[in-house]
């Protein structure tokens, strides 16, 4: 897994690589689904089979990619995690304007 800096991050997000910044990982396989609450782990469990690229903070995932497009979660965690998952968004941004 290619180890890169949280400001590169986005381009891997945006593109879907596996990465490793610190805590904030692109993964092509999922490995569970950490702290997220019972609301989310639905949501997580449903989309389980179908989910073609993951990003995970502090091993818990924070958004993940499908068919049908990107899902990012709205549960609330540390203040690390929250610019983590203000990563996500930049980089979904980036990819849907195609910067």
């Amino acid at each position: 897994m290619k180890q890169v800096n949280q400001r590169d991050a986005e381009h891997y997000i945006a593109t879907r690589q596996e990465f490793r910044a610190s805590a904030l990982e692109g993964r092509v396989y999922g490995v569970g689904s950490g702290r997220l609450d019972p609301e989310e782990v639905a949501r997580y469990n449903r989309d389980l089979n179908s989910v073609i690229y993951w990003v995970y903070s502090y091993s818990t995932p924070i958004a993940w990619y499908t068919p049908e497009g990107w899902y990012t979660v709205e549960q609330k965690f540390s203040s690390t995690t929250s610019r983590h998952q203000s990563v996500v968004r930049r980089a979904i941004i980036s990819e849907l304007v195609g910067a």
